[in-house]
């Protein structure tokens, strides 16, 4: 490509070394947002295969930017990418102004500078929140066509594959002379995780495709998976969206798994030496966003409670085969068509989906999440028991979906009674981890995205981690032992 037109395309850039503002719209503030994060050219001179402590958390800062809000659309991401050094003429996005299509899409960004080593760095940066319609797509696991893989991430993930392609034919660019820079977080994760493989086996050069993404559900099963040392999957046991797709049914992700401090892994002991690092950052981070006050919550042992519920899942969902044929990705997809609003599931709306619109069983079920901690444990099971023998009756088709997928829940709220019950006639301990899981459940109706539940998957609880230490003092890359504990 010659220098006038390099010029005139905006390809050139600047180059920047030094502390650029991100700014993005947090779920928890109406205002906008801008943090601080350190951005350098030199991050991109090392082989990608190489973990950079410094480029994850800008990676991070940059995908908490790709959000849409109202009419904004894609302004927050060319902005802070921008500042640093992309000439807003390369930048390019698509779909950001799109929040009701519910197909296998995903909006992202693509833009292009040149460093100083005389390579283009081409950023990819996949939407990561807010992004509507999309959410269907997450439901959509399993294609018969395309078995091994998440299917709805595995079609998005093409459709960027395809974009970049004619991004790079239109300006000209020599593939050779490409430093790739992909990152997403959650859904975002993982079509940035599918693309970063798929460009490693379509003839780019690994050690120079950088990929890190962030709470990355699972992408690929196990019979097609590789290893590709240039992906770096940043995720918390904690978080339940990087447990599914479930692992039962051999699911994983691309490249190395980097998973952040849980007492489970770490011990009690190193556990809150980590934690009682983490936090500090945390109440930083929300401050600058307009949350102040707000306090890092998590629940005692969350990692196993969540290990509790996958076990119940697991039996409810045996195969893939079982939740395509089964009819479970049809009911969920067709429930998240009906709300196409946002990233957080309103219980009493899925109880009444599940219910056939019985708004009055939704609303006693409700009802018991609302004034459990105010009923003594047998007035729960009295609770429990009788909303049983309703929903039992009132259903009129047996064995479907939407029946099996409640009487999870119920047996679940049956055997955390059941322990209480037989602890108060015969003195022995109570069952820990349904009391915790039944807990879980409940304050995560009571209180939706500030749940410690879903506190977890919270941008800014990554954040902070990342913020609170280096890699050799945070990460292990091997999980936990998963013990039954149902």
């Amino acid at each position: 490509m010659n220098e006038l037109l390099t010029h005139f395309s905006g390809l050139r850039g600047t180059s920047v070394d030094g502390e650029i503002k991100i700014e993005f719209r947090s779920s928890f503030s109406a205002r906008l947002s801008t943090l601080p994060f350190f951005y350098s050219d030199s991050f991109f001179s090392h082989s990608a295969c190489a973990y950079d402590h410094a480029l994850a958390k800008l990676s991070l800062g940059i995908t908490m930017s790709a959000v849409s809000h109202k009419s904004f659309g894609a302004r927050y991401i060319t902005n802070s990418l921008s500042r640093a050094g992309f000439d807003p003429r390369s930048i390019t996005t698509f779909r950001f102004e799109d929040s009701l299509s519910t197909e296998d899409s995903c909006a992202y960004a693509i833009g292009a500078k040149k460093l100083p080593d005389g390579s283009w760095l081409v950023p990819v940066v996949i939407r990561s929140h807010q992004y509507g319609g999309e959410w269907v797509s997450n439901a959509h696991v399993i294609d018969p066509a395309q078995p091994e893989y998440a299917a709805g991430f595995r079609a998005a993930a093409e459709t960027v594959f395809s974009a970049l392609m004619n991004y790079i034919d239109a300006h000209g660019l020599n593939s050779h002379r490409l430093k790739l820079w992909v990152t997403g977080f959650s859904r975002g994760g993982a079509v940035a995780n599918l693309l970063g493989a798929m460009l490693n086996r379509r003839g780019f050069d690994a050690h120079k495709v950088f990929v890190y993404t962030f709470a990355s559900p699972c992408t690929v099963r196990d019979s097609a998976w590789e290893y590709f040392g240039n992906i770096f999957n940043i995720v918390s046991e904690m978080d339940a969206v990087p447990r599914v797709p479930i692992a039962k049914w051999g699911f994983c992700r691309f490249g190395t798994d980097l998973y952040l401090p849980c007492a489970a892994r770490r011990g009690d002991d190193d556990y809150a030496r980590l934690l009682a690092a983490m936090i500090p950052e945390f109440r930083e981070i929300m401050g600058q966003i307009y949350c102040a006050g707000a306090e890092y919550e998590v629940y005692e042992d969350q990692e196993l409670v969540l290990d509790l519920l996958i076990d119940y899942i697991d039996d409810l969902l045996l195969t893939p085969e079982k939740y395509l044929s089964g009819g479970y990705q049809e009911i969920l997809m067709e429930y998240m068509k009906c709300r196409i609003s946002g990233d957080e599931m309103k219980l009493e709306r899925f109880f009444r989906f599940l219910l056939s619109d019985n708004r009055e069983l939704a609303r006693r079920l409700c009802s018991l999440m609302e004034d459990w901690e105010s009923l003594k444990p047998l007035e729960r099971g009295k609770h429990i028991s009788a909303l049983t023998a309703a929903i039992a009756k009132k259903q009129a088709i047996k064995n479907t979906p939407a029946t099996e997928i409640l009487g999870m829940g119920m047996n679940i709220l049956i055997h955390y009674a059941a322990k209480r019950t037989a602890t108060r006639v015969t003195g022995k301990d109570k069952d820990y981890y349904y009391d915790q899981l039944t807990k879980m459940i409940v304050d995560t109706y009571r209180r939706g995205k500030k749940s410690p539940l879903l506190m977890q998957h919270w941008p800014e609880t990554y954040l902070a981690w990342l913020c609170s230490g280096d890699s050799s003092q945070l990460f292990r890359t091997n999980t936990y032992a998963h013990n039954s504990i149902k």
